[in-house]
C-alpha cells in the first residue's frame, strides 16, 4: 500500500512538474495535472492540499540541490572577497535564470497564493539558514549569528524580487556591476559587524 501511495504521489509531481513546463503555474490545473498523472482531480487531493503546495513540493529538492552545488562552489574559493561573490551571482543571476521554469514557477505560486492556501516557510528556513551558514564558513573569524541571518534574509528577498522578474520579457537580470555592488554590501555589512 505504501510503495502505491509513493508512485502516485511521484506521478502526481511528475504531471505536475510537466504541466507547470508547458503552460506555467498559472494556466496548469489540478484536472490537467490529474489527466498526465492518471488519476481522479479529487485523488490528487488525498496527497496535497493545494497546488501551491504541489509547486513547493517540485521545487523544493531542484532548489535544495541548487544551494548545495552552490556551497561547493563557494567553498572551493580562495579569498572571501570571491566566495562572498559566488554566492551573490548564485543566488542573484545563476539560480533564478534555470531553464526549466522551476523558479518562474515557484515565484507565481507565492505570488497568486491566497489566505486558504497551505503554505509552509521550511524551504525559506531551510534556505536562509544554508546561506548564513556559507556566509559564516567564507569569513576566517566566526561572524555574529544575527548579523548573518539578516545578511541571508537580505539576500533572499532579493533573490525573490529577481526571479519575479523572470517573467517578463526580455527577462531582466542582475548585471555585473549590481552583483558587485551586492557583493561589496554583503563584505561591508559583515566586516562592519561588532
Amino acid at each position: 500500500m505504501r510503495l502505491k501511495q509513493e508512485t502516485m504521489r511521484e506521478a502526481i509531481l511528475a504531471a505536475a512538474t510537466e504541466e507547470f513546463s508547458r503552460r506555467g503555474y498559472l494556466k496548469a490545473t489540478m484536472s490537467q495535472i490529474a489527466r498526465r498523472a492518471g488519476t481522479a482531480p479529487s485523488n490528487i487531493y488525498v496527497y496535497y492540499k493545494s497546488k501551491l503546495e504541489i509547486a513547493v513540493a517540485v521545487y523544493e529538492p531542484w532548489f535544495k540541490n541548487q544551494i548545495l552545488v552552490l556551497e561547493r562552489s563557494v567553498g572551493r574559493k580562495k579569498s572571501t572577497t570571491l566566495k562572498i561573490h559566488c554566492l551573490v551571482d548564485g543566488i542573484l543571476r545563476r539560480i533564478p535564470n534555470d531553464e526549466r521554469g522551476l523558479t518562474t514557477t515557484l515565484v507565481q505560486a507565492l505570488a497568486t497564493a491566497r489566505p486558504t492556501d497551505v503554505y509552509s516557510p521550511q524551504l525559506l528556513y531551510w534556505t536562509e539558514d544554508k546561506i548564513a551558514e556559507i556566509i559564516q564558513n567564507a569569513f576566517s573569524e566566526v561572524p555574529k549569528k544575527a548579523t548573518e541571518s539578516s545578511t541571508a534574509h537580505i539576500l533572499m528577498l532579493i533573490f525573490d524580487a529577481i526571479a519575479l522578474r523572470r517573467n517578463l520579457r526580455p527577462v531582466i537580470s542582475p548585471n555585473r556591476a549590481t552583483l558587485k555592488a551586492i557583493t561589496e554590501m554583503v563584505l561591508r555589512k559583515m566586516e562592519d559587524r561588532s
